[in-house]
């Protein structure tokens, strides 16, 4: 008996199938069936290469090569049967475990299993930029993968979606747009590797993602950060793959797991007898552990600490401090100077959109994008004088492929002046590059042209990109946001990664909102660590305390 027909027998009844996932889930290796379809050999440069003990490898791909196929680690043998005993699953796996490999060993062995015969299809749904990344993975893998992208006019795709493919890799605007055709297939797995989108349960997206989940007999949720803002978020997440029947409805589930209270918005203006206006405001959570034990059985999250057969490269933090010009300090006092007196005038309870408006201002200052002419700005921003410093002939980056990540445009684009000035190789990535296929020409020259020293980008490159070439990431604008934080520095510290160690470099100035964000992420984390994956309120209510504090001395 084959090990794939001792599987079918595991698996005939659901009590049997979630023992067995039980099983898997603790076990450090499973020896999977044999996969002949299964690309994991060495591309030509490759065929001979030494391990960093000075070893030769002989037939063996290189981690971290995207054109040798893919030997797949213990940990994603163990996720991949997970994945295929539970159905219905959230793998959470720390970024940079290699996710899309579990992803693509569940498809194998659906298609060994004959789950994908005939007309049943899968769809993978995944943030937009990273469409033709997950394409080229499973073609990698499996080049005998029929795989189709949807992308093109509305009367390409409809085309498309005629011939005979097996894998649709489509992003969450497409899939909404092409929502009625799609629900015409007969559905062997829905793959979302995009819960951005599922958070908002009233995303239009979101409930195209659920309806077809509803109707495909297997649903996997992949995410490293699947908490990001609050813990309600989840309810929308774990929707898809049974979290209804685990908590009712949402309000049976805010009812037990969120404190809160009755706030009434001050500054109101009623007529005689007229009720003031109120809101719901959160002030925790509550009843955790259960929540944790209830949501155990559909998830599968593993650490580095936890993967004995993946050696990922030490993550060094590196907080700058730099002193603002005086023309940014100047604007800066005068910002905080209208800071006390707005939390004088209003209170405790400042207008979130007022409160947002002052700590996106304050950001740009310490930037360097606010007080100086445009013209003037690639020479006057103390953050980008110590990139450049780096990066120049003679720098301490100046032979190293870097990773840059501002949360402005004009960030972005100051930098790349800078840049271009001193003839340093770069590519950018950001929203306004709408073409994917852009995108990836983009991260393959940063990959593979010596000249392309560095990676530039917005929230664009904060996930779904691997660049293990990098052995820097600077962070010129700080984010309050310990899984965003995660998720960046993931992008350089991944499986396969070229060096042992990669930095970190967090640029900070003094006495400014960035250096008070430090207490706040370390907040922040430690109900990470306790909550799973939840970050920050900061910018949902924002009370006047809380701005006067990260504007204090």
């Amino acid at each position: 008996m084959s090990s794939l027909d001792s599987l079918r027998e595991i698996i005939v009844s659901e009590d049997k199938r979630d023992n067995a996932a039980l099983r898997v889930k603790t076990a450090k290796d499973f020896q999977l069936p044999y996969i002949p379809f299964w690309n994991d050999k060495p591309c030509l440069k490759h065929e001979l290469w030494k391990d960093e003990f000075g070893v030769v490898k002989k037939g063996i791909p290189k981690p971290g090569c995207r054109k040798c196929g893919i030997l797949p680690r213990k940990h994603q043998k163990v996720g991949s049967m997970w994945l295929y005993l539970k159905h219905k699953a959230l793998l959470a796996d720390s970024t940079g475990t290699g996710k899309t490999v579990n992803a693509a060993l569940l498809i194998a062995l659906m298609r060994m299993s004959g789950e994908t015969s005939g007309k049943r299809k899968i769809i993978v749904v995944c943030r937009a930029p990273a469409i033709f990344q997950w394409r080229d993975e499973l073609v990698r893998a499996m080049p005998d993968l029929n795989v189709e992208v949807a992308s093109g006019t509305k009367k390409e795709r409809m085309q498309k979606y005629c011939f005979g493919w097996e894998v649709l890799v489509i992003g969450p605007q497409m899939l909404l747009n092409d929502k009625e055709a799609l629900e015409n297939f007969n559905l062997a797995a829905v793959i979302t590797d995009d819960v951005d989108t599922l958070r908002n349960r009233k995303n239009k997206s979101a409930q195209a993602i659920r309806k077809l989940a509803a109707s495909s007999p297997r649903t996997v949720i992949m995410s490293a950060t699947p908490l990001q803002k609050r813990l309600p978020e989840m309810y929308g997440v774990l929707e898809p793959i049974g979290g209804i029947g685990l908590f009712g409805n949402e309000y049976r589930f805010l009812n037990r797991y969120v404190n809160t209270e009755r706030v009434t918005i001050p500054g109101q203006r009623l007529r005689p007898g007229q009720k003031p206006k109120t809101y719901m405001k959160m002030l925790g959570y509550k009843n955790i552990n259960e929540f944790k034990t209830l949501i155990s059985p559909l998830v599968l999250r593993r650490t580095p600490s936890d993967i004995d057969d993946v050696e990922m490269p030490a993550i060094v933090p590196n907080d700058v401090f730099l002193e603002l010009y005086k023309p940014q300090r100047d604007k800066y006092e005068e910002l905080r100077e209208g800071v006390l007196k707005i939390v004088k005038s209003e209170g405790v309870q400042v207008k979130h959109a007022e409160a947002l408006a002052k700590l996106i201002y304050g950001s740009q200052i310490c930037t360097g994008l606010v007080s100086i002419g445009e013209e003037d700005l690639p020479n006057t921003a103390v953050k980008l004088d110590w990139i450049m410093d780096k990066l120049e002939r003679g720098g301490d980056f100046s032979e190293e492929k870097v990773v840059i990540f501002a949360n402005w445009k004009n960030s972005v684009r100051a930098i790349q002046n800078r840049l271009m000035n001193a003839g340093i190789g770069f590519e950018t990535i950001w929203g306004e590059n709408s073409d994917k296929a852009a995108r990836k020409a983009s991260v393959d020259r940063f990959w593979d042209d010596p000249s392309c020293q560095v990676l530039l980008g917005t929230s664009a490159i904060e996930q779904s990109l691997n660049l293990q070439c990098a052995r820097h990431l600077i962070n010129v604008d700080m984010i309050p946001n310990p899984a965003r934080m995660t998720q960046l520095a993931g992008r350089i510290s991944r499986d396969g990664s070229q060096h042992k160690t990669v930095y970190v470099h967090n640029l900070l100035t003094y006495d400014t909102q960035e250096e008070n964000y430090l207490p706040v992420l370390e907040r922040e984390q430690a109900l990470i660590d306790t909550v799973w994956d939840s970050t920050s309120e900061l910018f949902r209510q924002l009370s006047g305390l809380e701005l006067l504090q990260l504007f204090s001395r």
